[in-house]
């Protein structure tokens, strides 16, 4: 089977090829191109050791070189180039002590975390498979490399990303390493709060977002709680924002307390806490979509698709309101207002009056946007 490589990829093959080395696209990568999805990266494995690959290209960057990562820059890429090692005992259940690079391409594979990452490409040798990835990807099955056992206590990052390849592949679990990994579900607390914060948004982009009930339903994540409607959250629209969103929503123990935990940007907490400020005010008058638009403005439109697609409410008539105040410009928020503080100061007003007066004009505006002409709210004045 031949796969199409990008040329910045063809280029660093090639040149460790001619150089007389063995290399190989690995991981993930590979196994996207074989289910036909393109991969948002490239990773190389090699008999070179990261000496020789940092002096056989221009430019490269020392990023893991103590496991043997060396990142080449080629043209506007940037390519993990790791050599082929095997791993020392994993102390913290995350990384191993140290690592010993090895000549063997397949102990290199054996300690990769799952069957349908663990294959390897070239142009010259075609697909290399040691472990039966690609019957597992063709049953649409994940499958630990070897004692599944084994493969979560040495990084327990990997339970996590079982659950997220079930839900963003729709794959199932293997039943011995589902077991392992829910055996083993207490050893999350290594792990970083970052790293299941990226884990859970990603699982929650996938069409199979229930896929990660049974690692909610142990415990081991003690700010998520068991909620079915989770399922429901691939019927949202491809906004992975606010698919994060509805899955800290239907989860969380409390909103405010999981986006804390999990240190979610102020942006992205601000935005989540709005919407849910917004999830029970009234839809039906165009002056109260005004106002949903003063607190939410374009993010109302994610109000909607939530409701839809997880409480099952029409949302329609209340979209096209929304998008009709929108094309038609009229005012929701203060400074959409024909007039400003300077015109206040002008007819006498000071300090906290002119916060006051404006919200009062605001609210004239909002129910009759006639109203909104420096004419007419100066004679209202």
């Amino acid at each position: 089977m031949q796969i199409i490589l990008p040329d910045s990829v063809k280029f660093v093959l090639d040149k460790l090829n001619f150089a007389g080395f063995e290399a190989y696209i690995v991981g993930g990568c590979v196994r996207d191109c074989l289910l036909g999805i393109t991969p948002d990266d490239y990773d190389i494995c090699t008999s070179a050791k990261p000496d020789y690959i940092i002096n056989l290209f221009d430019k490269t960057v020392k990023t893991g070189i103590k496991h043997g990562t060396v990142t080449v820059i080629a043209g506007m890429s940037q390519i993990e180039d790791t050599t082929f090692r095997t791993d020392g005992e994993y102390t913290d259940s995350r990384h191993p002590e140290k690592v010993t690079f090895v000549s063997d391409l397949k102990t290199d594979l054996s300690r990769r975390d799952f069957t349908v990452n663990a294959m390897c490409y070239s142009p010259l040798t075609g697909i290399i498979d040691c472990f039966g990835g690609m019957s597992d990807l063709n049953a649409k099955i994940i499958r630990a490399v070897g004692d599944a056992d084994i493969r979560f206590k040495e990084d327990a990052l990997r339970i996590l990303r079982l659950f997220r390849f079930c839900a963003t592949l729709s794959f199932k679990a293997e039943s011995e390493t589902l077991h392992a990994a829910l055996k083993n579900a207490h050893l999350l607390k290594n792990v970083s709060v970052e790293r299941i914060r990226e884990e859970l948004f990603r699982t929650a982009s996938g069409d199979n977002t229930g896929a990660i009930l049974p690692l909610i339903k142990t415990g081991a994540l003690d700010i998520l709680v068991e909620n079915p409607e989770i399922a429901k959250i691939p019927l949202l629209p491809e906004n992975k924002r606010l698919k994060f969103f509805a899955f800290i929503k239907l989860t969380g123990k409390n909103l405010l307390t999981a986006l804390d935990y999990l240190k979610c940007s102020n942006e992205f907490k601000n935005y989540c806490l709005n919407l849910d400020s917004a999830m029970h005010l009234k839809t039906d008058t165009r002056a109260e979509i005004k106002k949903l638009l003063r607190l939410l403005e374009t993010d109302i439109f994610d109000l909607f698709d939530y409701k839809a697609a997880i409480t099952g409410e029409d949302t329609s008539a209340a979209r096209f309101t929304a998008k009709d105040i929108i094309e038609k410009r009229e005012p929701y928020k203060i400074s959409q207002l024909a007039v400003s503080g300077n015109d206040l100061i002008s007819k006498g007003y000071r300090g906290e009056q002119i916060g006051e007066m404006l919200e009062g004009i605001l609210e004239k505006v909002i129910r009759s946007p006639e109203l909104n002409t420096k004419e007419k709210i100066m004679s209202l004045i």
